[in-house]
């Protein structure tokens, strides 16, 4: 019977108790085997999440806008990082229909319009009458 049991770590998935000296064996072991996976991880080459393009420098990589609904952590490089910031202005500001630049009023589609943006009023009203 072990005078002092020591509780095991829930990411180490193992059941019951541990002596000292196997608990300090485990716990160096757990901290090695994460110190490997984060150098492999620093180590690996970035790659942009749209194009799949390498990204070797800190000055080619952008962190998407959080209204882009993209990943978190993800990294994008110069052309897409600047394709999607154009995309989403062209969608919040432009009718989705139409191509007219929204005035201060702006209309969100029904959902089973299955329309992606906004629209403006003549359009929207077309949708509705087609649509009912």
């Amino acid at each position: 019977m072990l005078s002092h049991r020591y509780k095991p770590r829930p990411e180490w998935k193992v059941q019951g108790f541990f002596c000292s000296g196997c608990h300090m064996e485990k716990t160096k072991e757990f901290i090695l085997r994460q110190q490997e996976e984060k150098t492999k991880f620093e180590q690996a080459p970035d790659i942009c999440n749209l194009c799949k393009k390498e990204l070797l420098l800190e000055t080619d990589q952008y962190k998407p806008s959080w209204q882009w609904n993209m990943e978190r952590e993800s990294i994008l490089c110069k052309c897409c990082y600047e394709k999607q910031a154009l995309d989403y202005e062209k969608k919040m500001n432009y009718c989705t229909t139409c191509s007219n630049r929204l005035a201060f009023i702006r209309y969100n589609p029904k959902p089973r319009w299955n329309i992606e943006g906004q629209l403006c009023r003549k359009c929207w009203d077309k949708q509705n009458q087609v649509r009912p």
